[in-house]
């Protein structure tokens, strides 16, 4: 409410003050002689002539001048009337140019003075046109006036509509009668070609408003008010247009769409900004009946063919007008009953007070007293309505962009403070993981020293390995294990997720291995129970860290005299290995020959665990390929898998080659299916290769 009383108040005083001042001088004085009570009126068809007339002085009546005085006299189709009024010369006049004046007379007449043609405004049917509101002014030359006795002035009026013919007609000097009509018709008609350009400017900036903010749809439906107020107040100095006349537009196009159209937009658009307006959510079925509403008007109005018949469906046009408004009305009551829209309630009844007000006045002046030589004093009311709104719509943006703008100013300030802090957030960063990068690579060496060479040579066997993580640490691990001097077994595992804590858990899983392994030797126990027994210690040893290990265990026995050597393999959960035979000259999977017989990884507490053997032999150029699934799960851009078909061709293909030949051919492979596109995971491969077990030849590290 302090907005009201601080902002609204002078406005809304601004705009009275404007609507007293808008009025005609009284103070403005001349010699005139006033006609009002001299009238007197005779039906007639649309072929009487003045002749007809002065041959039935004996059967015209009185006229009493007073608003739709003439409606009364008349059908709804539109009739003809003989207007006559009498008059004599005063001495103050006599000899002087004069001039009628009739301030307002609707719709068509035709004036002869003297029995002589004088002139006319607006037409007859069948083109029927209008003068409108423009004030009526006759020039009555000299040579036809007698300046000793009477004077007869006839009118033959269309009446149609709301016909009516005004008081304080008059006749005095021509000069005094021009001024006044003049002014007159400013006043009544050309006076609203003033607010048409302030309307214009509403319409274009509140249009701008909306298009640089399309939530605040009240800006929009304010916008299109302005615009069709515009339209509306046109008809009003109708005459002073230049399509109005015989250029181009019809006088009954110009009522539907200047008056009738015009019309149902704005009270549509009016009843939208009042919905806007209060903040209430209009529902699609409520929208789309007000949209069908206002077509619906419309529709009706275009399809009527003649003026008559659309003075006929007034009635029905302002009930469609009244209902439109409804909604609009609903909404304000609605929001009066929110005390959270009240106060937006409140501004929009003040804000059409003056529209409301007016608009009161206007009927008790034409209705209730009959008086219509009036200005429409709702038309200045709708102005007063426009501006105030004009006012509140720009205080509302006001706070918006100084809103904005204060906060584009904090936000600067808080983006220069918090570039300052994270300017030195990343400075520390940079030290930080300066240190952790350091720390890694010691923890990859530490890794890699943990992990036995990749290239040695034992009796009747070429080993390669390939180990590359994904980062500085891996969680992929392998070992070997050798007792004098002979290659007993061999181990891979791999560790569930990435970097630094799958690396902490390899050491730890390393050692276990090895002493499992080592224990399980002397135990005579297979590579399976070896497998198990190792589950079961890991388990225990890492608590509760969620890692868990798949990996495959390899126990290497004895050579025979033929060269052949007994293998024995346990596979917990990892990608099966691959055989390659030199005797047939194809690769294999080693898998237990019962899918469901082999289940479980390695330490992961309360799961059940299978890890069958794997039994075979190996002979003089038969090779064992271990690998991890950074081999096989390798991606290119297409997203497609390197694949365990790729390895099998490949190792077919290169069989002939040394281990670490084999290993590189793996490598190139791999390298040119992913062109460039990056591993996501750690990469270990181990080629065991068998050879004659004379070939005996010292450690190498690579």
């Amino acid at each position: 409410m302090r907005f009201f009383s601080r902002k609204l108040i002078p406005v809304f005083a601004l705009a009275l003050f404007a609507f007293v001042s808008c009025k005609q001088n009284k103070n403005e004085k001349f010699f005139s002689i006033p006609l009002n009570d001299s009238y007197s009126y005779l039906p007639c068809d649309a072929d009487s002539t003045c002749s007809d007339a002065e041959a039935n002085f004996s059967r015209f009546k009185k006229l009493d001048v007073y608003y739709r005085n003439l409606e009364k006299l008349a059908d709804n189709n539109g009739s003809y009337l003989w207007i006559k009024t009498e008059f004599e010369i005063p001495e103050q006049l006599k000899g002087k140019s004069l001039g009628y004046v009739i301030p307002y007379l609707h719709f068509a007449e035709k004036l002869w003075l003297n029995g002589s043609y004088i002139g006319g405004y607006g037409q007859f049917p069948p083109d029927l046109e209008s003068a409108q509101y423009e004030t009526h002014f006759y020039t009555l030359p000299q040579s036809l006036l007698n300046q000793n006795g009477k004077n007869l002035i006839l009118i033959k009026v269309y009446v149609l509509g709301k016909a009516s013919l005004s008081g304080n007609s008059f006749i005095s000097e021509l000069e005094d009668a021009k001024r006044f009509t003049k002014t007159h018709s400013f006043l009544h008609s050309k006076f609203y070609m003033v607010f048409e350009g302030g309307m214009f400017c509403a319409f274009m900036l509140f249009l701008l408003l909306f298009i640089s903010r399309k939530k605040t749809k009240e800006y929009m439906s304010f916008a299109l008010l302005n615009f069709f107020s515009i339209s509306l107040l046109a008809y009003f100095f109708a005459p002073s247009l230049p399509w109005y006349n015989g250029m181009g537009m019809p006088f009954l196009s110009f009522i539907k769409f200047g008056l009738c159209c015009s019309t149902y937009a704005i009270v549509y658009f009016s009843s939208s900004f009042m919905i806007q307006f209060v903040q209430i959510q209009e529902s699609k079925l409520l929208l789309i009946i007000r949209i069908v509403i206002f077509l619906a008007a419309g529709a009706i109005t275009f399809a009527v063919p003649t003026y008559q018949d659309l003075m006929k469906i007034c009635p029905v046009m302002m009930g469609l007008v009244i209902l439109q408004l409804l909604f609009g009305l609903a909404a304000l009551i609605k929001a009066l009953c929110n005390k959270n829209l009240r106060a937006n309630a409140i501004i929009l009844l003040v804000c059409f007070s003056s529209t409301l007000f007016s608009g009161i006045m206007d009927i008790v002046v034409r209705e209730v007293f009959r008086i219509n030589d009036l200005p429409y004093l709702t038309v200045f009311g709708w102005q007063g309505t426009i501006i105030m709104f004009l006012y509140v719509l720009s205080v509302r943006y006001n706070k918006v962009y100084r809103r904005n703008e204060y906060l584009n100013e904090k936000l600067e300030q808080e983006v220069a403070s918090q570039t300052v802090q994270l300017s030195r957030a990343k400075e520390a960063l940079e030290r930080q993981m300066e240190r952790a990068q350091i720390d890694l690579e010691m923890a990859s060496i530490v890794q890699q020293k943990f992990l036995p060479g990749l290239d040695k040579k034992f009796l009747g066997w070429d080993i390669a390995i390939c180990y590359e993580p994904l980062s500085s640490v891996s969680g992929d691990f392998y070992d070997y294990y050798v007792q004098n001097d002979r290659l007993t077994g061999l181990s891979l595992f791999d560790v569930s997720g990435h970097g630094i804590s799958a690396s902490l858990i390899t050491m730890l899983a390393k050692t276990t291995v090895f002493r499992s392994y080592t224990e399980g030797c002397k135990s005579g126990d297979s590579a399976s129970e070896i497998l198990r027994k190792m589950n079961e210690m890991l388990i225990n040893e890492k608590g509760n860290v969620d890692n868990y290990l798949t990996g495959l265990l390899v126990k290497i026995g004895s050579f025979f005299r033929n060269g052949a050597c007994d293998i024995e393999v346990a596979n917990a959960g990892h990608p099966c290995p691959l055989l390659f035979s030199y005797e047939e000259d194809r690769v294999s999977d080693l898998r237990y020959p019962d899918p469901s017989g082999q289940y479980g990884a390695i330490g992961i507490k309360g799961i059940a665990v299978s890890f069958p053997l794997i039994s075979f032999q190996m002979l003089p150029g038969d090779i064992l390929v271990l690998y991890t699934d950074g081999l096989t799960e390798t991606m290119n851009k297409n997203r497609e898998e390197f694949g365990k078909e790729r390895i099998r061709e490949l190792l077919l293909n290169n069989s002939g080659k040394s281990a670490r030949e084999i290993i590189h051919t793996f490598l190139d492979g791999l390298k040119t299916h992913t062109a460039g596109n990056p591993r996501e995971d750690d990469l270990t491969i181990i080629v065991l290769k068998r050879e004659q077990a004379d070939e005996y030849i010292e450690e190498l590290e690579g």
